[in-house]
């Protein structure tokens, strides 16, 4: 478990991780970023106008935690694509077949144009390392996963009929709710779990946790007590990323007593 400040003791990182297969062979430090080799490799070939990766050649249990199942096919996001290339678990090709290298692959991120931050795959990263089973908000595993954080399992399509990818933002309640708050852009970014042996993309249940990305400042109450009110009772923390140095905090409610 995470302390309040955000730091776990070493008996905890080894608790939290032992499940996760890459920290086997890797430093457990989740500030490592050193590029790892694996003989398990799989491949995924990149497509532009989804923002997602396809995956073509699946190798290796670390698929049962990570990606995203529509119509029978695998997909992984920009973070995970770069999470397994960093630990030399993926190949990225592009829709010739051809292979790209880590600056390529880094650069999507960088653009800013797949719905991840540098930050948010920091954040990502950094949970990862510790053993956390880490999806995007309200994006459901599966076609018929039960996403009990967003109250709908509704999908659109998009432009590309032929991939068949459904898309579930548009059409859930909750992630309208968000849309109209005005609270500097302070939503849920990723559904955190614990690890769990037993984990289904197709009944994860609900998370242990809602982790938001803070960007500058520290929400104020009425924020957070808005914030709260659309989270349906999950736990809320906040993560905040300076320069590579990875912080996780949350609030809590303490009443002052009133001075004679």
């Amino acid at each position: 478990m995470m302390r309040r400040d955000g730091v776990a003791t070493p008996a905890e990182e080894e608790d939290e991780s032992h499940l996760n297969p890459f920290l086997l062979h890797v430093n457990k430090k989740p500030s490592s970023s050193k590029l790892q080799f694996r003989k398990e490799i799989s491949k995924v070939q990149w497509h532009e106008k989804l923002g997602l990766g396809e995956v073509v050649e699946k190798k290796g249990s670390i698929w049962t935690t990570t990606g995203i199942v529509r119509d029978g096919k695998l997909y992984c996001h920009i973070e995970e694509i770069l999470f397994l290339a960093e630990r030399g678990g993926l190949l990225l090709l592009d829709s010739d077949d051809a292979i790209l290298n880590m600056k390529e692959i880094y650069t999507k991120i960088a653009e800013g144009r797949h719905k991840c931050s540098w930050e948010s795959f920091e954040a990502y990263r950094h949970l990862k390392l510790l053993g956390y089973i880490v999806g995007r908000h309200c994006v459901p595993w599966t076609n018929k996963a039960n996403t009990s954080c967003c109250n709908s399992d509704s999908f659109n399509r998009t432009s590309d009929e032929d991939v068949g990818f459904v898309e579930a933002e548009e059409k859930m309640p909750i992630i309208h709710q968000f849309k109209n708050m005005q609270i500097h852009d302070i939503i849920p970014t990723f559904d955190v779990y614990l690890p769990n042996s037993k984990f289904r993309k197709s009944s994860p249940g609900k998370p242990n946790f809602l982790l938001c990305l803070l960007r500058d400042k520290p929400p104020s109450r009425t924020e957070l007590e808005n914030l709260e009110k659309k989270c349906l009772g999950i736990p809320l923390k906040f993560c905040f990323v300076d320069h590579g140095r990875v912080s996780f905090f949350s609030y809590d409610r303490v009443v002052l007593p009133i001075l004679p």
